[in-house]
């Protein structure tokens, strides 16, 4: 049984450590998701047994195995690198106090170039600041007009992070 606990100890170290060269958006929502999947595995398998169903403990762990396949499909992404970097500073907001769960952003990149993006209303960014925006890069659709861009690519959004002045 040592030999087991010591195997997993090691798996964990070498698993912790390949994570160590992934971007912090990529961490942060591999670990919510892991989480987020136990807990509710944990607490539906309570309930279930509790309410004396099955069902409930069934669904409960397959809703734990899609947020874990979602964290691992994370997991191979950033290990592999299949995201899309882009990198600027935020020159406008349009809609972020309007009706609807989303806005739009424009970014413009040290190149020169604009860029628009539809994100979600919740993300934290003020115009004025640089960020640093990660896309899937299988995802990326680019028509050549701006705005249907902008809208195509709304669910290939995987997070957004603040870039020092030092840094950028």
């Amino acid at each position: 049984m040592k030999i087991k606990a010591d195997r997993l100890l090691k798996a964990a170290d070498r698993l912790v450590a390949s994570m160590e060269e992934f971007p912090y958006v990529f961490k942060d929502r591999m670990l919510k998701l892991s989480l987020l999947s136990f807990f509710l595995g944990g607490v539906g398998t309570y309930a279930g047994i509790l309410i004396g169903e099955r069902n409930f403990i069934l669904f409960s762990w397959v809703l734990c195995g899609i947020n874990l396949y979602q964290a691992a499909r994370l997991y191979r992404i950033a290990k592999q690198k299949k995201y899309e970097v882009i990198e600027g500073r935020v020159s406008q907001i349009r809609g972020k106090h309007g009706i609807g769960r989303t806005c739009r952003v424009f970014i413009q990149t040290e190149e020169g170039e604009t860029k628009e993006f539809v994100l979600e209303k919740g993300s934290p960014l003020q115009a004025g600041k640089c960020y640093r925006f990660y896309f899937d890069e299988n995802r990326c659709l680019t028509s050549g007009i701006r705005s249907l861009d902008a809208m195509l690519n709304v669910n290939s959004f995987y997070g957004v992070e603040e870039v020092s002045r030092e840094e950028g």
